[in-house]
């Protein structure tokens, strides 16, 4: 059976999260912290010097066996294939119909002379990316197991990022690393990957993939090295907050079944990293050409700056104020210190442009100004 699924454990991090004041959440039936006690701190750290999270907010799968990387290729936007060694790549898994199952992050190993994948999604994702596997990936070509538990995520985001990085590993990691790019070193006797994201705030930043069995000696010493420079750690509310500054999209929220991955992508700056329009076949893909063909899709996801409201829920309907008409809705929104104001993200209809003003949750609500992300872009 190729679906060796390892139940949820308790984390390894468990107990040093708990020490340094962690407060809990839960984010798609999974414990995360939400902060330390002082969110403002965990933002400033980021934006000053360096943060590190555990990423429980994430899952993972491996897949191994005769060709794992073509049987993923042909289930995703991008062109896996063509990615070069130490380059990982990011896109959408679609339905048939177009709609989007789960954005991800792939990266290809080589473990031992033997070909291995390690898939990154958000945890709103994995029933249906596993549902998806276990119906289009043939065992014969490979083999897939759930790896949320038994490798675990640390995201260390901010200007010092690959500073601590290097003095907890004790080798260089590149600062300029390309998004999505990733390096291999060795820590306790494990050997890790750590890819480059700009996900937090577009500043530097990495998530650490390590062995379950390393993971509490790795944040201990970040813990330890990150005090010299002002690090700390931060909690998912940080993270968030973040994002959203920096106009990326989650699954779940920003992104769900509902969507067609240009919706999300075109006006948000991730079309070119997110879909190959040159790859072969790929489940999907008649949709996405189709809508490329014609020029454009009836929506995009979109930033609002709401000036003083207070952050409107998901799905909060946004209005047109030209013609009363309902023509939008909200996904994430935060207050962002950057901005020093209310942002949120939606979808709005295409005419509404940037500069376009809509109105919330009414055809009379608090007024919104439309701009492009990500943020501070204008």
């Amino acid at each position: 059976m190729t679906d060796t699924t390892i139940p949820a454990t308790v984390s390894p991090l468990r107990a040093p999260l708990e020490a340094a004041g962690a407060r809990w959440a839960e984010v798609a039936g999974r414990e995360v912290v939400r902060h330390f006690g002082d969110a403002a701190a965990e933002y400033q750290a980021v934006r000053q010097t360096a943060g590190f999270a555990e990423r429980a907010d994430r899952a993972r799968f491996r897949l191994w066996g005769k060709d794992p990387a073509r049987m993923l290729h042909g289930l995703i936007t991008n062109d896996l294939l063509k990615a070069p060694a130490g380059q990982g790549v990011y896109a959408a898994m679609l339905t048939p119909k177009g709609r989007t199952l789960a954005d991800l992050r792939a990266f290809r190993r080589d473990v031992d002379g033997a070909a291995e994948l390690i898939v990154d999604i958000a945890r709103e994702a994995l029933e249906g990316t596993r549902d998806h596997l276990k119906k289009f990936v043939p065992p014969m070509f490979a083999k897939w197991a759930e790896a949320t538990d038994s490798l675990i995520e640390i995201g260390v985001y901010g200007p010092r990022s690959a500073e601590l990085l290097a003095a907890v590993l004790g080798t260089e990691i590149p600062a300029d690393l390309a998004e999505d790019a990733f390096v291999e070193p060795e820590f306790a006797g494990a050997r890790l990957l750590v890819a480059a994201t700009r996900e937090a705030g577009l500043e530097a930043g990495f998530d650490v993939f390590v062995p379950a069995e390393q993971a509490a000696a790795l944040w201990a010493a970040l813990a330890e090295h990150g005090t010299a420079i002002g690090a700390r750690p931060v909690g998912f509310g940080t993270l968030e907050t973040l994002r959203i500054e920096a106009g990326r999209p989650r699954y779940g929220i920003d992104i769900t079944e509902e969507t067609i991955p240009t919706e999300a992508y075109q006006e948000a700056g991730l079309m070119e990293r997110a879909i190959s329009f040159t790859k072969g076949c790929y489940t999907g893909q008649e949709v996405i050409i189709r809508i490329a063909h014609r020029g454009h899709v009836n929506r995009h996801l979109r930033g609002l700056l709401l000036a003083d409201s207070a952050a409107p829920s998901p799905r909060t309907p946004l209005f047109n104020p030209e013609n009363g008409r309902e023509s939008g809705w909200v996904t994430s929104a935060a207050f962002s210190p950057r901005m020093g104001q209310t942002i949120a993200m939606g979808y709005a209809r295409r005419e509404l442009e940037p500069g376009a003003t809509v109105r919330l949750g009414a055809a009379d609500g608090p007024e919104a100004r439309v701009v492009a992300l990500p943020f501070g872009r204008e």
